[in-house]
C-alpha cells in the first residue's frame, strides 16, 4: 500500500480549491513550489489549503536553502503545522529553477548538509548552537558583542513555538551525495530518477548503505517522484509527460556529466537534455529539451498505459520499498498543446482507477 501526493500552483483561493477537490478525490497530499520570483509564497498559500482541508498533507515541493535561513524556514513550516493540526511537511532540496530565476545555481552540497543538519534540528525542536553562518547569512556580528547582562546562549524556538508537533523533513534526491544526505538527515526520501525500477533500486541501495555507514537508526519513509499519464494513447501520453520527464531527467545530469550508473545510450540522452534546456520550457509539455529525448525513454522513466499497466508498474516500485508516490500529472493548463479534456481524462482515471488501487 502506499501514499499518493499531488501538487499544485497559484493564488491561495486556487490552492485552497485545488487542496478541496484533492481531498475528495482520495489523494494523501497537496504541494506547492517555493520559487520566490515565481510563484506565491507556499507558507500563506498552505495555510489556506489546510483550512479548506481536514485530512491531506500539505507541504512545500520543493523548498530551498536560497529562500530561508534554517531558522526561518523551520519557523514558517512550524507554523503552518499548528495551522493543519499537524499535517505539514517540509520538502526541501538543492534548488533548480526558482535558484536560476535569482541568478543562482544549485546549493554546494557541503553547504547542504549543513543546512539539512540545522533545519531538522530546529523542526525536531532540538536546541543547537548559534551559527551565524546560516542563520545570517555570515552578514551579523555575534550578540555578545552588544555587552548584554544576560543575553540568549543557544538557537532555540520560545514559549510560542513549544507545543507545536516536529515536521517531518523530505528530502527531493537524484545524485548519490544527496541521497546521502538524506539517508543521514532526513525523515523522508523521495527519489527523483523517474520510474524505471533499476534506476529506483539504485537509488534505495545508496541511502540504504549510507544509513548504514552512518549508523542510523531512526525510521526513515521512502518515496518516489514520477510523471503518470492514464492512456492507451502512447503518443498522446508521452506529449502530455515531455516536460515533466525531460526536466527531472535533467537532474541526474545538472551540471552535464551523468551523476549515476547508467547505460552508454541513455547517458548520451541525458547529456543532451542538459545541452538542449531552456529554463522557460522547465517542466512545460512540448519544452525545446522534450524534442531531443525518444519517445522509448519517456516511455522508461514515465509510466504511460492504461490503468492497469500503471498499476503494475507502481506496484513494481512498491514491491523495492517505495511507501509514497508524488505524482506528476499532464498538465490541463494554457500552455499545454494537449486538449484540456483529454489531460483533465487522464488525471481523472488515474484518480479512479489506479490509486485506489495502491493505497
Amino acid at each position: 500500500m502506499a501514499e499518493f501526493w499531488t501538487t499544485s500552483m497559484g493564488l491561495p483561493p486556487v490552492v485552497a480549491k485545488a487542496a478541496t477537490r484533492a481531498e475528495a478525490a482520495g489523494w494523501d497530499g497537496l504541494g506547492v513550489p517555493y520559487a520566490p520570483t515565481m510563484a506565491p509564497d507556499p507558507y500563506v498559500t498552505l495555510a489556506a489549503a489546510a483550512a479548506a482541508t481536514s485530512r491531506i498533507t500539505v507541504l512545500t515541493w520543493v523548498a530551498t536553502p536560497a529562500s530561508h535561513t534554517p531558522a526561518a524556514a523551520a519557523g514558517s513550516i512550524k507554523t503552518l503545522q499548528a495551522v493543519s493540526g499537524g499535517r505539514a511537511v517540509l520538502g526541501l532540496g538543492r534548488g533548480d529553477s526558482a535558484m536560476a530565476y535569482l541568478g543562482m545555481a544549485p546549493a554546494p552540497v557541503r553547504f547542504f548538509e549543513r543546512y539539512v543538519s540545522r533545519l531538522r534540528n530546529y523542526l525536531q525542536d532540538e536546541p543547537q548552537a548559534f551559527d551565524l553562518d546560516l542563520d545570517g547569512g555570515g552578514h551579523f556580528p555575534p550578540v555578545d558583542r552588544l555587552g548584554l547582562a544576560q543575553t540568549a546562549t543557544e538557537a532555540k524556538f520560545g514559549l510560542f513555538m513549544r507545543d507545536i508537533p516536529p515536521v517531518p523533513l523530505e528530502l527531493v534526491a537524484t545524485g548519490p551525495k544527496v541521497l546521502g544526505i538524506a539517508a543521514r538527515h532526513a525523515d523522508g526520501v523521495t527519489t527523483a530518477v523517474g520510474a524505471d525500477p533499476e534506476r529506483v533500486a539504485w537509488a534505495l541501495g545508496v541511502v540504504r548503505e549510507a544509513r548504514e555507514a552512518a549508523g542510523v537508526t531512526r525510521p526513515l519513509t521512502l518515496g518516489s517522484w514520477v510523471p503518470v499519464a492514464v492512456t492507451e494513447d502512447r503518443a498522446a501520453g508521452r506529449q502530455m509527460l515531455s516536460g515533466s520527464a525531460t526536466s527531472m531527467a535533467r537532474f541526474t545530469a545538472m551540471y552535464g556529466k551523468v551523476s549515476a550508473p547508467v547505460g552508454d545510450a541513455d547517458r548520451d540522452i541525458y547529456e543532451r537534455i542538459h545541452d538542449a534546456y531552456e529554463l522557460h520550457g522547465h517542466f512545460r509539455e512540448g519544452s525545446p529539451q522534450s524534442k531531443v529525448v525518444p519517445g522509448e525513454f519517456i516511455d522508461r522513466f514515465a509510466i504511460i498505459g492504461s490503468p492497469r499497466e500503471c498499476v503494475e508498474r507502481l506496484r513494481a516500485l512498491i514491491d523495492l520499498g517505495i511507501e509514497r508516490f508524488v505524482i506528476s500529472s499532464p498538465s490541463p493548463g494554457p500552455l499545454a498543446s494537449t486538449p484540456r479534456e483529454v489531460a483533465e481524462r487522464a488525471i481523472q482515471r488515474f484518480e479512479e482507477e489506479v490509486m485506489p488501487a495502491l493505497q
